[in-house]
């Protein structure tokens, strides 16, 4: 599946499946190769190729043979039951809150000055960058940060989140969707240290665990610094008691190709 975005100007390719009698026989490259004509011949101006992929999947070591990597972020992933001790009542989850921080806030700004605010909230150092601007990873899709993409996110009713504190920004976007497995949840966390990252965490799970008590809830937090990757481990696993998901440490790489002059 391909998603164009950036106004027209690039692609993210995502969601493809190889079933198991069929791997390593080429077909997932004949795949891409085939979607890469189908975009030069009907939609001539998506020049650029992205996607993202994770460390700990072999098929990764291939393909950054034949792309650009652009950035790469820390992830986590945890699964938690209805019947974890804070799910039924996720207002227990205030027991945990010992950042000493105030409460994060919903973004709120002006339609036509949403962009500006967003890069307000975004602390320098802190995220992927493309061309010198910050690039928002929302659930496994790399979106630029321009008026086009976040007026869909605004549109699509992902939880969007700020704290201001003792000169400190900080930016959270969360989306959930229903699978047959479980709820997924996906938290892109962007700050400076790990306190903070906790405080958006916890807004975050109340929010999914007050609309969805019955459901299991698969969660992946992408951090934007990668020092904070052991303490959010810590959290989820001795705090949150939810079941780590990789067994070993995992980074989200964003990758790029010119498909007008390269080929896999």
């Amino acid at each position: 599946m391909a998603t164009i975005t950036e106004e027209g100007r690039a692609f993210i390719s995502t969601s493809g499946r190889v079933a198991s009698a069929w791997r390593n026989k080429g077909v997932i490259w004949k795949l891409e190769e085939h979607q890469d004509t189908w975009i030069r011949q009907n939609r001539p101006t998506a020049r650029y190729k992205r996607g993202t992929a994770s460390t700990v999947n072999d098929f990764t070591k291939k393909l950054r043979k034949y792309k650009s990597e652009l950035f790469r972020m820390p992830f986590i992933e945890y699964k938690g039951g209805p019947d974890l001790w804070w799910r039924q009542d996720p207002a227990q989850l205030a027991q945990l809150d010992t950042t000493g921080l105030p409460d994060v806030v919903p973004l709120q700004t002006a339609d036509d000055d949403f962009c500006t605010a967003v890069q307000k909230w975004l602390p320098a150092g802190a995220f992927g960058g493309y061309d010198g601007k910050p690039i928002i990873l929302v659930d496994w899709d790399p979106l630029t940060l321009r008026p086009a993409n976040l007026k869909l996110l605004q549109a699509h009713n992902f939880k969007i989140y700020m704290l201001h504190y003792k000169g400190e920004a900080s930016l959270s976007l969360a989306n959930t969707y229903p699978t047959a497995a479980a709820r997924m949840m996906s938290v892109t966390i962007y700050a400076m240290n790990d306190l903070t990252v906790r405080r958006h965490l916890l807004k975050h799970l109340e929010d999914v665990s007050r609309n969805n008590k019955n459901e299991a809830i698969q969660l992946s937090v992408f951090v934007g610094l990668a020092e904070l990757e052991d303490p959010i481990h810590q959290f989820c696993r001795d705090a949150l008691q939810m079941e780590n998901l990789l067994d070993r440490k995992s980074e989200v790489i964003m990758i790029e190709i010119d498909i007008l002059s390269s080929h896999l």
